[in-house]
């Protein structure tokens, strides 16, 4: 995808085939979506070839931060996956983790605790 002005937009047609050529767009509905889209790739991104080092306060990751942070939202496992661009089985083995080190036994619980701890 490529944004230009926040006004004109470029988006590939097929993204597993660039080949196939590109949708240009003006339209302020389908540009205000991208630019969401754009923003939240933005701040949730990595330098190529970096590694973000966990946070010392909490012990966790940009990723597991922000994990916690679209749950509490109210965001299903799915969706929180497909925000963050992993599957819904790495969800799954970041919250064990996250609930492991919290010594929680349920979500809920895990919830709770991240709350008091300031992690959320």
């Amino acid at each position: 995808m490529v944004i230009i002005d926040r006004r004109e937009a470029l988006v590939p047609i097929d993204p597993e085939d660039n080949r196939k050529g590109a949708l240009y767009v003006t339209e302020p509905g389908i540009l205000a979506a991208l630019l969401d889209l754009f923003d939240q790739a933005w701040n949730t991104a990595v330098p190529l070839g970096a590694t973000l080092p966990e946070d010392t306060r909490t012990g966790l990751t940009a990723t597991e931060r922000e994990l916690l942070r679209l749950l509490g939202s109210g965001l299903t496992d799915d969706a929180a996956g497909q925000r963050l661009g992993i599957s819904s089985r790495t969800v799954s083995r970041h919250m064990s983790s996250i609930m492991e080190r919290l010594g929680a036994s349920s979500r809920f619980e895990a919830g709770i605790k991240a709350a008091q701890r300031g992690w959320l």
